[in-house]
């Protein structure tokens, strides 16, 4: 699929939302897919704030009668705009995306999902998002695909713990990939009883006894596989129970060309030690999205402050994110990396913008409908 073809499906798709749920039943200016590509502009543009995308826009427009203010704009976010229909934009494209890379996965990495939690800025204004005393965020969990895509998050608040953060995105029959932070011998537990499967790095401190020591292969041994052993782990002090586990320890020379060991633990008792060492090193992806979505996109800088805005900002974002990967997924020879692919919806939205009364906005809501 081409740019035209991605953003003139994605505006009629939310169209359509529109016209089925009566979203601009009362509104009268700025409907709601006109406020959806301008929020879409400002994620590719790079416009970090309310006032500068306006002012922006004014100038592109010629004439400010017919650009939305930055009052208006904070007025949408906080309470006019429902977060339901890019909510459901967003997952409309995630079922595209995943359905056009489907048949290019492996069985294996089709039950991948890979989850950690980001840090996003919040101002002083934001109480509903206390991190400290005398400072304000949040932490967006969230829940990537084998294919990289974002299926799921939960925003919270800057103090919220990632250990009471996973359940909720733990289903059965998937393989989960997580960091050392989300270490709870419970909850591994909790995950094997639930017929989960997981994958994750050991704490230093951790103490176990060796049930079984397996042997590793040359093969193995090729990859880096040190020691792969059964192990039993405390998973209650206080009521003496135990809980089996597997571990590999692989070593491997990482970017700053030192040497290290990781020890992993997993609840996959056949699969082989260098397949498990594999599967970790995917885990470091979810950081290239987070790294998208903060520098290449614009998530985390607000143009409104209360929680219905930021959700929709993020919602927003993630939509573009996918929209950059359908692009770059129908035109592998056009765009080297996925970033060349953000330039042309930047040219295409500065094109449709760049005319009085957005004569060639108008064009594309009329040409999707």
């Amino acid at each position: 699929m081409n740019i035209t073809e991605i953003l003139t499906g994605t505006i009629r798709t939310v169209n359509e939302l529109s016209k089925k749920r009566g979203y601009n039943r009362y509104i009268k200016r700025y409907p709601l897919e006109k406020m959806f590509i301008l929020l879409l502009y400002q994620q590719y543009s790079g416009m970090k704030y309310g006032r500068s995308l306006t002012v922006h826009l004014g100038k592109m427009v010629g004439a400010t009668a017919h650009t939305v203010s930055q009052s208006e704009l904070s007025k949408k976010l906080s309470y006019r705009l429902p977060i339901e229909p890019f909510k459901d934009a967003y997952k409309l494209l995630l079922a595209q995306v995943q359905r056009q890379s489907g048949k290019r996965i492996r069985k294996l990495k089709q039950m991948v999902r890979i989850v950690d939690s980001t840090a996003l800025s919040a101002s002083s204004t934001m109480k509903y998002a206390k991190h400290r005393q005398n400072k304000n965020g949040f932490k967006m969990h969230t829940v990537i695909d084998g294919n990289y895509f974002p299926v799921s998050f939960k925003l919270k608040n800057g103090k919220s713990s990632d250990k009471k953060s996973l359940k909720w995105a733990v289903k059965e029959g998937f393989l989960y990939l997580f960091d050392r932070g989300y270490n709870d011998y419970r909850q591994f537990k909790w995950i094997s009883d639930k017929h989960a499967f997981f994958v994750t790095r050991a704490l230093g401190n951790i103490q176990y006894t060796t049930s079984k020591n397996k042997k590793v292969g040359y093969r193995q041994k090729e990859y880096g596989i040190i020691s792969d052993k059964h192990i039993e782990v405390a998973e209650d002090r206080k009521q003496d129970t135990r809980l089996r586990l597997r571990m590999v320890t692989f070593g491997f020379v990482d970017s700053k060309n030192q040497y290290r060991e990781f020890s992993l633990l997993t609840n996959l008792m056949d699969l082989r030690s260098d397949e498990i060492a594999k599967l970790y090193r995917e885990r470091w992806n979810i950081e290239v999205l987070f790294r998208w979505l903060k520098t290449f996109l614009k998530m985390g800088h607000w143009l409104s402050r209360s929680i219905n805005g930021v959700l929709i900002q993020i919602y927003t974002a993630l939509c573009s994110y996918l929209m950059a990967r359908l692009a770059k997924m129908g035109n592998q020879k056009i765009y080297r990396i996925m970033k060349d692919a953000t330039y042309d919806f930047l040219r295409e939205f500065t094109k449709a913008m760049s005319f009085p009364h957005y004569s060639n906005i108008e064009g594309i809501l009329a040409g999707s409908s």
